[in-house]
Protein backbone atom coordinates (compact mmCIF):
# COMPACT_ATOMS: atom_id res chain seq x y z
CA UNK A 1 0.00 0.00 0.00
CA UNK A 2 1.27 3.46 -1.02
CA UNK A 3 2.29 5.59 1.86
CA UNK A 4 0.14 9.20 1.87
CA UNK A 5 3.40 10.84 2.05
CA UNK A 6 4.52 9.56 -1.21
CA UNK A 7 5.73 12.07 -3.96
CA UNK A 8 4.30 11.91 -7.04
CA UNK A 9 8.11 10.93 -7.93
CA UNK A 10 7.55 7.06 -6.40
CA UNK A 11 4.19 6.66 -7.93
CA UNK A 12 6.29 6.57 -11.13
CA UNK A 13 9.96 6.86 -10.91
CA UNK A 14 10.05 6.06 -14.21
CA UNK A 15 7.71 8.25 -16.31
CA UNK A 16 8.63 11.38 -17.45
CA UNK A 17 4.63 12.57 -17.13
CA UNK A 18 4.88 15.13 -14.10
CA UNK A 19 0.81 16.42 -12.52
CA UNK A 20 -0.06 20.16 -14.05
CA UNK A 21 -1.28 22.30 -11.04
CA UNK A 22 -2.69 25.52 -11.07
CA UNK A 23 -2.30 27.13 -8.50
CA UNK A 24 -4.97 30.54 -7.81
CA UNK A 25 -4.03 32.86 -4.83
CA UNK A 26 -4.02 36.72 -4.31
CA UNK A 27 -1.09 36.03 -2.37
CA UNK A 28 2.12 36.22 -3.39
CA UNK A 29 3.19 34.45 0.06
CA UNK A 30 0.46 31.80 -0.61
CA UNK A 31 1.31 31.30 -4.03
CA UNK A 32 5.13 31.33 -3.61
CA UNK A 33 4.26 28.86 -0.44
CA UNK A 34 2.48 26.28 -2.79
CA UNK A 35 4.49 26.74 -6.16
CA UNK A 36 8.08 25.75 -4.33
CA UNK A 37 6.45 23.15 -2.11
CA UNK A 38 4.39 21.33 -4.90
CA UNK A 39 7.68 21.44 -6.99
CA UNK A 40 9.86 19.92 -4.92
CA UNK A 41 7.43 17.12 -4.61
CA UNK A 42 7.55 16.96 -8.43
CA UNK A 43 4.47 18.58 -9.59
CA UNK A 44 4.66 21.06 -12.48
CA UNK A 45 2.74 24.23 -10.75
CA UNK A 46 1.60 27.24 -12.91
CA UNK A 47 0.78 30.33 -10.91
CA UNK A 48 -2.27 32.78 -11.51
CA UNK A 49 -2.82 35.66 -9.25
CA UNK A 50 -6.24 36.01 -10.55
CA UNK A 51 -9.53 35.66 -12.31
CA UNK A 52 -8.04 37.02 -15.84
CA UNK A 53 -4.72 34.44 -15.17
CA UNK A 54 -6.37 31.92 -14.20
CA UNK A 55 -9.24 31.87 -17.42
CA UNK A 56 -6.04 32.57 -19.49
CA UNK A 57 -4.07 29.42 -18.74
CA UNK A 58 -7.35 27.17 -18.62
CA UNK A 59 -7.28 28.33 -22.73
CA UNK A 60 -3.78 26.75 -22.78
CA UNK A 61 -3.49 24.12 -20.48
CA UNK A 62 -5.36 21.39 -18.76
CA UNK A 63 -4.23 20.85 -15.36
CA UNK A 64 -4.19 17.78 -13.25
CA UNK A 65 -5.85 19.65 -10.17
CA UNK A 66 -6.51 23.39 -9.38
CA UNK A 67 -6.37 24.31 -5.75
CA UNK A 68 -8.25 28.20 -5.65
CA UNK A 69 -8.55 30.64 -2.97
CA UNK A 70 -11.83 30.74 -2.00
CA UNK A 71 -11.37 34.26 -0.43
CA UNK A 72 -9.74 35.55 -3.68
CA UNK A 73 -11.17 38.91 -4.32
CA UNK A 74 -12.61 40.51 -7.82
CA UNK A 75 -15.13 37.68 -8.77
CA UNK A 76 -14.49 35.72 -5.57
CA UNK A 77 -13.13 31.82 -5.62
CA UNK A 78 -16.53 30.28 -5.78
CA UNK A 79 -17.80 32.10 -8.61
CA UNK A 80 -14.48 31.57 -10.38
CA UNK A 81 -14.85 27.58 -9.44
CA UNK A 82 -18.25 27.29 -10.91
CA UNK A 83 -17.12 29.30 -14.00
CA UNK A 84 -14.02 27.32 -14.20
CA UNK A 85 -16.40 24.21 -14.00
CA UNK A 86 -18.37 25.75 -16.85
CA UNK A 87 -15.82 25.77 -19.48
CA UNK A 88 -16.36 22.39 -21.80
CA UNK A 89 -13.21 20.25 -21.36
CA UNK A 90 -12.15 21.72 -18.28
CA UNK A 91 -15.35 20.55 -15.83
CA UNK A 92 -13.80 17.15 -14.89
CA UNK A 93 -10.54 18.39 -13.43
CA UNK A 94 -10.38 18.18 -9.39
CA UNK A 95 -10.95 21.78 -8.05
CA UNK A 96 -9.76 21.81 -4.08
CA UNK A 97 -10.26 25.19 -2.32
CA UNK A 98 -8.53 26.91 0.10
CA UNK A 99 -11.14 27.91 3.22
CA UNK A 100 -10.33 29.43 6.52
CA UNK A 101 -9.52 27.20 9.06
CA UNK A 102 -12.59 25.88 10.57
CA UNK A 103 -15.06 27.45 8.43
CA UNK A 104 -18.28 25.40 8.28
CA UNK A 105 -20.29 27.66 5.49
CA UNK A 106 -16.85 27.68 3.17
CA UNK A 107 -16.62 24.03 3.24
CA UNK A 108 -20.16 23.62 2.82
CA UNK A 109 -19.70 25.96 -0.07
CA UNK A 110 -16.29 24.22 -1.48
CA UNK A 111 -18.56 21.63 -2.60
CA UNK A 112 -21.78 23.34 -3.76
CA UNK A 113 -19.55 25.25 -6.16
CA UNK A 114 -17.94 22.42 -7.28
CA UNK A 115 -14.71 21.78 -5.40
CA UNK A 116 -13.69 18.14 -4.39
CA UNK A 117 -11.76 18.87 -1.60
CA UNK A 118 -10.87 21.75 0.81
CA UNK A 119 -7.88 22.54 2.48
CA UNK A 120 -7.65 24.89 5.26
CA UNK A 121 -5.77 28.03 5.51
CA UNK A 122 -3.03 28.56 6.21
CA UNK A 123 -1.83 26.25 3.85
CA UNK A 124 0.59 23.26 5.63
CA UNK A 125 2.52 21.83 2.48
CA UNK A 126 2.21 17.95 3.68
CA UNK A 127 -1.32 18.32 4.10
CA UNK A 128 -1.97 19.72 0.11
CA UNK A 129 0.64 16.81 -0.92
CA UNK A 130 -1.63 14.30 0.60
CA UNK A 131 -5.04 15.84 -0.68
CA UNK A 132 -3.73 16.05 -4.21
CA UNK A 133 -1.87 13.05 -3.99
CA UNK A 134 -5.25 11.38 -4.00
CA UNK A 135 -6.75 13.62 -6.21
CA UNK A 136 -4.04 12.73 -8.92
CA UNK A 137 -4.26 8.56 -8.15
CA UNK A 138 -8.06 8.47 -8.68
CA UNK A 139 -7.94 11.11 -11.83
CA UNK A 140 -5.22 8.17 -13.09
CA UNK A 141 -7.65 5.38 -12.14
CA UNK A 142 -10.19 7.02 -14.17
CA UNK A 143 -8.39 7.31 -17.32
Amino acid sequence: MMNIRTSIFEISPSSSIRPIVLVIDDSSDTLNLLCEGLSSAGYITIPAKNKAEALKCLEFTSPDVILLDATSPGAGGFALGRQIKSIPGRSEIPLLFMIELANNDQIINSFENGGSDYISKPVCIPEVLARLLTRIISRLNTR
